[in-house]
């Protein structure tokens, strides 16, 4: 009798084993809106006819996404740690206080801590320094801001056990890195303080509108930028906005946010093929604004922040790509670079060289000593001769800049290369990267080598590689 009870147990107990499988058979599958991509069901061969070996791994993929009764799973889960533990059911989101949530890539610049050391820190802000030199040899002007995590605007909301490390954290580093280059740089964390209303949302990690419309305010006051006064317009609040990091913990969930909504018309026009301000580029015109034109580069931040601006240019151009193509300015005869990145991607902005003509240094016989610890690659790539490597720890100081002298028979040219980020975990030399412009170069053969100061003296790669302009 005591064997059967087993049996039975057992039987019952690997048969809800087998729902979510079998129930793939007859079950379908809820269409919820979650902005990750879920895995698509394997090919058992490649495009060329060969054997998929991947196709085991990819299938525990597929069923990992797609397993029946995978949402509903997800939200009792949900349910039983926000209701009853006060904890959120989904890894990548922070429940805090008074239905607030938080994304937890944004804890580590909450608590403190910094992905950039000091040397990396540096590099960004000469990266943005080096744009700016740009457009303003375009005649152009430029901005850069940072939009805040909301745990740093609101960190009352925050659970209480997340204790931070120290208060001054990597924004305030690159401030004043930023200060030291002379970038001009809009300060929105200290006007979104200055509000005393919360201007994000409680379920998203964006601002809301009333946010965009201040953030827009802030940045064309620095460029000197005629815009609308939103402060005297009109608005409603209106509960109907889907919050990313709520649709992420819940996703059968039907709780939704509030949004500011002014009552003024927005009289600029997308261009061709526009879906949604989640478009990786988007084009907008005003023909009321004359002339006027901005390229922008924007993240997530921008999907909000878009409209504003359009409002205010003839013409705009929105980038979430990356290389940040910064040559786009003349391309879109555009006469304001504005640059906007959230505070949680820092780290990011120094991962690849702008694309954009290398500035020229003026030329000098500079007594130099041969290190080692360099590379570098060359290629070409479209109107351009992309050059990159590395340089070995030991080989500069914080501060320095590096360059690249490039030899011909009967020419030199010295380019001053964007300082970048580490190699991928942080191992090895500092990066750094450029783009020569063709146009720009005489026809031959160059030889190459990579140049900084360490401890005030001069060091060398040596002679490295080479290109030809045909």
């Amino acid at each position: 009798m005591k064997k059967t009870g087993y049996r039975i147990y057992g039987g019952i107990f690997f048969a809800l084993l087998l729902i979510p499988l079998l129930g793939m058979f007859f079950y379908r599958e809820r269409d919820v809106n979650q902005k990750q991509a879920l895995a698509p069901f394997p090919r058992i061969q490649t495009a060329d006819g060969a054997w998929n070996v991947h196709f085991l791994p990819e299938l525990g993929d597929y069923f990992s996404d797609h397993f029946a009764f995978r949402w509903e799973i997800i939200q009792a889960n949900s349910l039983v740690k926000g209701k009853i533990f006060g904890m959120s059911g989904e890894d990548s989101v922070i429940q805090g206080r008074d239905g607030y949530y938080f994304y937890a890539n944004s804890l580590d610049s909450y608590l403190g801590k910094s992905s950039m050391d000091e040397r990396e820190l540096f590099g960004t802000a000469r990266m943005l320094a080096l744009i700016q030199e740009y457009v303003e040899e375009q005649g152009g002007s430029f901005v850069f801001t940072v939009a805040p995590n909301k745990n740093t605007l609101y960190p009352q909301y925050m659970p209480y056990y997340y204790r931070k490390i120290r208060e001054t954290g990597e924004l305030e580093r690159l401030q004043a890195r930023l200060e030291e280059q002379g970038v001009v740089y809009a300060d929105l964390k200290a006007a979104f303080q200055a509000e005393e209303e919360v201007l994000y949302h409680r379920l998203d990690s964006h601002w809301n509108n009333k946010g965009a419309a201040l953030a827009m305010s802030v940045l064309l006051d620095e460029l000197g930028q005629s815009h609308t006064d939103y402060s005297e317009i009109p608005y409603q609040t209106r509960r109907d906005f889907d919050g990313d990091l709520y649709e992420m913990v819940y996703p059968l969930g039907n709780q939704k946010d509030e949004n500011i909504y002014y009552e003024k018309e927005f009289d600029f026009s997308y261009g061709d093929g526009f879906k949604s301000t989640e478009d990786m580029t988007i084009h907008t015109t005003n023909a009321g604004k004359g002339q006027t034109g901005a390229v922008v580069f924007r993240d997530s931040f921008g999907n909000s922040l878009t409209p504003f601006l359009a409002q205010e240019y003839g013409r705009g151009y929105f980038d979430r790509t990356v290389p940040y193509r910064v040559d786009a300015l003349e391309e879109e005869q555009a006469d304001a670079l504005i640059f906007e990145i959230v505070e949680r991607h820092l780290g990011t902005l120094a991962k690849d060289a702008p694309r954009m003509p290398a500035p020229v240094r003026d030329y000098q016989e500079w007594g130099q000593e041969e290190s080692e610890g360099f590379t570098m690659e060359v290629e070409e790539d479209e109107d351009y001769v992309k050059v990159q490597g590395t340089l070995a720890k030991d080989s500069l100081d914080v501060e320095s800049e590096i360059y690249v002298r490039c030899i011909s028979p009967d020419h030199t040219v010295v380019y001053e290369a964007t300082p970048l980020n580490r190699q991928a975990g942080g191992q090895g030399g500092y990066r750094y990267g450029m783009y020569l412009a063709k146009e720009q170069l005489r026809t031959g053969t160059y030889i190459m080598e990579v140049l900084c100061k360490k401890a005030g003296a001069w060091v060398t790669s040596g002679y490295m590689n080479s290109f030809t302009k045909g």
